[in-house]
């Protein structure tokens, strides 16, 4: 948890799994891919913000704020509660550049 960003309860209400390991996935615990995703919706925050050349970092802030973007990294803690894949991976193949919100908001977000 402390890796992930969290302290407490904020990951309750997810499923979480780790990879085992097979013959059809090479012992990995692991098999194909799993897409995860991060889509700015401008709004007139983030135009201005783009208008003022400001960094990535600023406007992904406005965009957290103003049009509840989820970041690759939340969607990545979403679909490990899914159990679609595990913490491990998005701790391994995901950017953690600002601290993840709780899960429930994340759902909430995602609309699941």
């Amino acid at each position: 948890m402390k890796l992930l960003g969290y302290t407490g309860g904020e990951l309750s209400g997810g499923t979480f799994y780790k990879g085992e390991g097979c013959s059809s996935c090479r012992q990995t615990g692991y098999t194909g891919r799993t897409a995860v995703h991060e889509m700015l919706l401008p709004d007139e925050h983030v135009r201005d913000a783009v208008l003022k050349n400001e960094t990535t970092h600023v406007l992904r802030k406005i965009s957290i704020e103003s049009t509840g973007l989820v970041t690759l990294f939340e969607n990545g803690i979403y679909k490990a509660s899914k159990g679609i894949t595990t913490i491990e991976e998005v701790l391994r193949c995901l950017p953690r550049l600002v601290p993840p919100r709780p899960l429930a908001e994340i759902k909430r977000l995602l609309g699941g």
